[in-house]
Formats: C-alpha cells, sequence, structure tokens
C-alpha cells in the first residue's frame, strides 16, 4: 500500500508539472504535407491553454479553414514559407480570428475563400510578412472594434475588396502592398486607419472612405480604374509625408458630403479625369490644396 500511494504521490507530481509548464507556454509544430493540420493544433491549444503564451509554427501546403476564437497571445508562423487553401468551396473565411487579443499571423500565402483574413469581435491581430490573394470576397476584414496591426503583407487579386474596416475598426499599415483588387480598401462605421509608407496599386478604386478618419504617411495611390481616393459622408483625411496621388483613371481625390481633406505634404497630380483634387457637392473642405501641384476646383478661404 505505501509502495502504491508513493507511486501515485510520484505521477501527481509529475502531472502537476507538466499541466503547470503547458500552461505557461505552449510550441506545436505542424507539417501539413504529412496530413497534419493547423486547425486541430488550434483546437488543442483552445481547449487546454487558450490565454496562451502559444506557438504553432506551420510548413508545407495547408488546405483548410482555420478559427480562432476566445484565445489570447497566439502566433502561427511558418517555416519556410508554408500556406493556406480554402477548403470550404469559397463559403468561408480561410482564418477567422474572433474575440481573441494578441493574435499573429506572420509569413504565410492565403489563398482563396469568401475572405481571407478576419478580425472581429474586438480582437487585436497582427499580419507580418503574409500574401493574402484570390479571395471571392474581401482579402482583410477588420470590424466590430477589432485592431489590426499590419506589415509587409501583400493583399492582391482579390475578387472583391482588398481590405474592409469598419464598425469601429482601427488599423495600422505599413509598407503594406494592395494591388489587383476590384477594391483597393473600403472603410465604412466609423473607422480609423494609419498607413506608413505603403501602396495602393492597380484596384479598381484605391481607397473609399465613409463615416471614417485616415492618417496617410508616404502612401502611394496609383493605377486606379476610378478615382484614388474618395471620401463621403464626413470624413476625414490628412496627408503627411510625401503622399503620392497619380495615374488614376478619374479624380486623384474626390470629395463630397461634408468630407475634409487636409494636405500637409502630398503631389497629386496626373490623373485622368481632369481634376487631381475634386470638391463635389456638398460643404466639403480642404487646407491647403495648393500644395499638393494639381488641378482642383476647391476654394480655400
Amino acid at each position: 500500500m505505501r509502495q502504491r500511494a508513493r507511486i501515485l504521490s510520484l505521477i501527481l507530481v509529475v502531472t502537476v508539472g507538466l499541466v503547470a509548464q503547458y500552461a505557461q507556454a505552449a510550441n506545436l509544430t505542424v507539417n501539413c504535407d504529412r496530413k497534419e493540420t493547423t486547425h486541430k493544433a488550434v483546437k488543442l491549444l483552445a481547449d487546454n491553454n487558450p490565454q496562451g503564451p502559444n506557438t504553432i509554427t506551420v510548413s508545407g501546403s495547408c488546405r483548410e479553414n482555420i478559427s480562432i476564437q476566445s484565445m489570447d497571445r497566439l502566433t502561427l508562423i511558418t517555416k519556410k514559407g508554408a500556406s493556406i487553401t480554402d477548403r470550404s468551396n469559397g463559403s468561408s473565411a480561410v482564418v477567422a480570428i474572433s474575440d481573441s487579443h494578441s493574435v499573429t499571423v506572420q509569413g504565410f500565402t492565403v489563398n482563396g475563400g469568401t475572405g481571407g483574413v478576419n478580425c472581429g469581435s474586438a480582437s487585436v491581430c497582427y499580419l507580418t510578412g503574409n500574401t493574402v490573394q484570390d479571395g471571392a470576397g474581401v482579402g482583410l476584414f477588420v470590424s466590430g472594434g477589432s485592431h489590426g496591426f499590419l506589415e509587409s503583407n501583400v493583399i492582391q487579386n482579390n475578387g472583391g475588396v482588398g481590405a474592409t474596416i469598419e464598425d469601429g475598426a482601427q488599423v495600422f499599415s505599413s509598407n503594406d502592398v494592395f494591388q489587383g483588387n476590384a477594391q483597393g480598401i473600403i472603410f465604412n462605421g466609423g473607422a480609423y486607419f494609419v498607413a506608413t509608407n505603403s501602396s495602393l496599386l492597380n484596384n479598381g478604386t484605391g481607397i473609399l472612405a465613409a463615416e471614417s478618419n485616415l492618417r496617410l504617411h508616404g502612401v502611394t495611390v496609383s493605377g486606379s480604374i476610378g478615382n484614388g481616393i474618395t471620401m463621403r459622408a464626413g470624413s476625414i483625411a490628412v496627408f503627411q509625408d510625401g503622399v503620392t496621388v497619380t495615374g488614376n483613371g478619374g479624380d486623384g481625390i474626390h470629395l463630397e458630403d461634408a468630407s475634409f481633406a487636409g494636405f500637409q505634404s502630398a503631389t497629386v497630380t496626373g490623373n485622368l479625369s481632369g481634376l487631381d483634387v475634386n470638391c463635389a457637392p456638398q460643404f466639403t473642405i480642404t487646407h491647403f490644396v495648393a500644395r499638393t501641384g494639381g488641378i482642383t476646383n476647391c476654394v480655400e478661404p
């Protein structure tokens, strides 16, 4: 009896130690080329240690849809450039993040889906060095008061919109490229967007903003089929640090419905509608529009 008690005590001590270590951090490896799946690894962590910190290192070509819900401090990172391709036949997002904080997705090629990456329900999402492409709908969707931090991503060739940011979401973009999408970026419903040295190239429209607030630093908007930037419904945009808006098929910047544009440092020239900065009705306001060097109908006091 005493020996059995000692054995049970030893098992308990080892188990408690393992659980404590597991609760502190977990590092899992997934190789999709060996028929392992990221979504099963995420579920394992969600069931056992949803608060993290956890890291899943992924390699190979994955064909799956990943749901991350009510998890914190989770990192999905690639080994030698893994890919995740939609398995839902275009009915689901490839990566869906909700009610989660400090979730990082780094280094993936994300293919297809009704959406590439969704960040919603007050989540905090970090996207670094990913390519999100060929979706039927929205490449990146940030909503519901979520915060997105983007660095050096390429969001391209999506059939709907490169990115939609709405419903009080805030997104901070640095050195990202949005290209070849049916529309570049759409902002709605109190969105807040800060971009530094990011580019919107050869989209159907570059930026369409309604009831939103934009701060653009060194951003380039070029090659749009329509307007480079359209501001509606009381939107505000401030252009700083050498923004360039050129070579768009419509207006460079189009303002309407009580929108405001402030030009601290921007070049807006060579757009094909005949107006580089167009103040359409009604109650639109600009500051320092002459600094853009372009053709405009905007009148300042």
